[in-house]
């Protein structure tokens, strides 16, 4: 039977649970996406004076690239396994305790980051990222079930954009504390890697506090009491009345234990086909639309198109708080919109978008303001991205699986996602230079073939509970979604 929350708003529990989530965790991952970036050079300055000092090595350039891009993809293979992890850890020790391993892996690298240069230790830097590449991994698969299942039906978009908005926050605070003139020098960079940390302290000092999921309480432990007791904690104590007590007590106390689906489970079941491809090909779609690019090669971009490297470190910084802005009207658009709708209009926007940039990139040398035209274009990308293809493929598979297949789908769904990040840090740098202004093509044939996809599969799911989503789709590609 469906499980379902009471139909509550806001309440101060579950405002509290959504900023331990946000604030405690999500703005300290996006942290770690971005403060590598803007120290680079520094990092490996330092790198060059370790090997030398404690081997008598020295790099070449191709050799220091090969070892930065190490550091750096380090991260992309343990988010990989991280997630994984997370789909088989969410359902054997439930939402909560997922969540603490992967706050706890994020604790542990800011010590790794922060002693890296004091000991002289290659390998405590990389130690530091793989554990961050498990935390990710670990998070972006748990959290967005956790937070749709300790959610009511009408808040469950809101709640489920705190995910991507929080990372979104970090990844500014993590270029702006790594800016020259903070901690991105040579002498302070570790210091910029390791105060994410700091931020990481909220979900220690609240986890006693927080609930377990009371859907993963009913359905997997078997325990309606306790589900009943975290509902009225998060919701209220009049939110529960004797009829939904009643169905609760009745519907679960006398239910199996749901023992979860494997990853091999849902692959081979035909009835998980088409929702797993959408799940997949939304968050490899994410990654693959271009704001990796945006992000990571921004600042070179910009200086490829007449921009002065001082401009283009303030203009990738002032991206991000444009980014910032336009996830926080997540909040209120996934409340108010539907979902089908917001990522149709979001991938054909970031597809014109890229190839008004790129049509604005080659013909840059013809006219003295064309630069200025390539910086709107970015912004007008930045805020279509935030629409629909930034936010709802991390929560849209919270709302297409039932549980016993949620964890082995989120996981799947994930990977996607980190696969599309591998692949953007290994080719573009490539693409580019055998490419130039021709290099976000890619990337916008990416967003109008994932507009195609979306328009002819993917089901509304705002205001449905999973199992009528589950059923529209449940013939695979033969399903009729409108």
């Amino acid at each position: 039977m469906d499980f379902q929350l009471p139909e509550t708003g806001w309440t101060p529990n579950l405002v509290l649970f959504g900023f331990v989530i946000c604030f405690g965790s999500a703005v300290p991952l996006g942290m770690q996406v971005s403060v590598i970036n803007a120290p680079a050079e520094q990092i490996q300055q330092w790198c060059r004076k370790v090997l030398t000092a404690r081997f008598g090595a020295t790099l070449s350039t191709e050799e220091m690239e090969i070892l930065w891009a190490s550091v750096v993809t380090s991260t992309l293979l343990m988010g990989m396994v991280g997630c994984f992890c997370g789909g088989i850890l969410s359902s054997k020790l439930g939402r909560k305790k997922s969540f603490l391993i992967s706050s706890t892996l994020l604790l542990f690298a800011a010590p790794c980051f922060l002693f890296c240069r004091m000991a002289w230790s290659i390998e405590l830097l990389y130690l530091g990222r793989l554990s961050v590449g498990l935390a990710l991994g670990l998070s972006l698969s748990v959290i967005p079930m956790y937070l749709a299942e300790v959610s009511p039906l009408k808040l469950r978009g809101a709640m489920g954009v705190l995910l991507p908005l929080g990372i979104t926050a970090g990844v500014v605070l993590g270029q702006v504390v790594t800016l020259d003139q903070l901690l991105g020098d040579k002498d302070l960079w570790h210091f910029g890697l390791g105060i994410g940390g700091l931020l990481n302290f909220i979900c220690f000092v609240a986890y006693w506090w927080m609930p377990e999921s009371p859907e993963y309480l009913c359905s997997f432990k078997n325990n309606p009491e306790e589900a009943l007791k975290v509902i009225r904690k998060l919701l209220g104590q009049n939110s529960v009345d004797g009829a939904l007590e009643k169905q609760i007590r009745t519907g679960f106390g006398i239910a199996q234990k749901s023992k979860g689906l494997s990853v091999r489970d849902i692959l081979t079941d035909g009835k998980y086909r088409l929702p797993l491809a959408l799940l997949f090909l939304m968050n490899a779609g994410c990654g693959l639309s271009g704001i990796n690019v945006i992000f990571s090669y921004s600042v070179s971009t910009l200086q490829r198109i007449g921009i002065n490297s001082n401009d283009a470190k303030l203009f990738s910084v002032g991206f991000g708080c444009i980014n910032l802005a336009a996830s926080s009207c997540g909040l209120f658009l996934m409340d108010r919109f539907n979902r089908r709708p917001m990522m149709l209009i979001s991938c054909i926007a970031c597809g014109v978008t890229l190839l008004l940039n790129t049509t604005v990139i080659y013909f840059i040398n013809e006219v003295s303001w064309l630069p200025m035209v390539s910086v709107g274009a970015i912004v007008l990308f930045l805020l279509s991205y935030q629409t629909g293809v930034g936010q709802i493929p991390f929560f849209i598979g919270a709302e297409m699986f039932e549980i016993e297949a949620r964890s082995s789908a989120l996981a799947l769904g994930t990977f996607g996602n980190w696969l599309a990040n591998l692949i953007i840090v290994m080719l573009f740098p490539i693409v580019q230079h055998l490419w130039g202004a021709f290099a976000f093509l890619p990337s916008s044939i990416v967003c109008f073939a994932l507009a195609i996809f979306v328009y002819f599969y993917l089901p509304e799911t705002r205001g449905r509970i999973v199992s009528d989503t589950a059923l529209l789709i449940s013939k695979g590609f033969k399903s009729h979604i409108r």
